[in-house]
C-alpha cells in the first residue's frame, strides 16, 4: 500500500481543481480518489458489461458538454457556443441512427457503446478538440449552404 501512495498524492493534488469532487469529498468524507475511481470503474463496468450502458453513455455525452455549454455562456465565448452547438446537433443525429438501426448497429458492432463514449471523449475534451476540429470542417460547407438559400 505504500507504494501507490505517491500516486493517490499526485491524484488527489490534481482532482482538487474540479469543484464537484471537493464538494463530495466534504459532504461523504470519502476521498476525491476513491470517488473518481469509483466512478471510472462505474463507466468502465456498464459499458464493457453492458449494464446501463444506454443510459450511462448518454449522460456522459449530454451532461458534461451542457455543463461546458453553461460556462461558456456565462463567459460570452461565442466560438465555444457554436462549437457545443455544433456538438449537440451532431449527437443528435447519432442518436437518431442508434434509433433507427439499433438492432443492426449492435450485431454487427457489439462495442458501440463503448466506442461512442471514446467518440464523445474526443469531442467533448478540451486536449483534443475534435467538435472543435470538425465544426471547421463543416462551418464553411454549411455556411455556403445557407448562403445560397438566403439568396434564392
Amino acid at each position: 500500500m505504500e507504494a501507490i501512495q505517491p500516486f493517490v498524492k499526485q491524484a488527489d493534488t490534481h482532482l482538487s481543481q474540479y469543484k464537484a469532487l471537493v464538494q463530495a469529498e466534504q459532504a461523504t468524507k470519502v476521498s476525491k480518489v476513491y470517488i473518481a475511481l469509483a466512478g471510472i470503474l462505474f463507466v468502465s463496468f456498464s459499458v464493457l458489461f453492458n449494464v446501463l450502458h444506454v443510459f450511462t453513455t448518454n449522460v456522459i455525452a449530454t451532461v458534461v458538454p451542457a455543463i461546458r455549454f453553461l460556462e461558456a455562456a456565462q463567459k460570452g465565448d461565442v466560438e465555444s457556443l457554436k462549437v457545443y452547438g455544433f456538438y449537440f446537433a451532431l449527437l443528435a443525429a447519432i442518436d437518431v441512427g442508434e434509433d433507427l438501426f439499433y438492432d443492426y448497429i449492435l450485431f454487427y458492432n457489439p462495442y458501440w457503446w463503448a466506442q461512442k463514449l471514446v467518440l464523445v471523449g474526443w469531442l467533448i475534451f478540451p486536449q483534443y478538440l475534435g467538435a472543435k476540429t470538425l465544426y471547421h470542417a463543416v462551418a464553411p460547407h454549411f455556411a455556403k449552404l445557407t448562403g445560397a438559400a438566403k439568396a434564392e
